[in-house]
């Protein structure tokens, strides 16, 4: 998993970015603890990589009603955006 131009593109297109920038405070919140259990239970101390932090939150991701909300609205149901969408998630967080 790494996001790459193309996804990004893809997600913008399906209006991501703003789902992104309207629950910005929820999903940084979800990182921020993904990267915390990442950093306690997958790198025993380490700085996770983003992908470690991307594994953890995609399940708490998935059934979140925004994303899946968005997902319907958008024409975007298909798995790969709820994946896309985590890695986005994660890149910002990171940023």
């Amino acid at each position: 998993m790494a996001l790459t131009e193309q996804k990004i593109k893809d997600l913008k297109d399906k209006k991501f970015d703003r789902l992104y920038t309207r629950e910005e405070q929820v999903w940084r919140a979800l990182a921020s603890n993904a990267y915390d259990y990442a950093k306690v239970n997958i790198t025993p101390g380490k700085e996770p990589r983003p992908d470690d932090i991307a594994g953890v939150l995609l399940p708490i991701l998935k059934p979140h009603d925004a994303l899946r909300n968005h997902q319907e609205d958008n024409k975007a149901k298909a798995p790969r955006y709820a994946v896309m969408f985590t890695e986005y998630v994660v890149d910002q967080f990171l940023r």
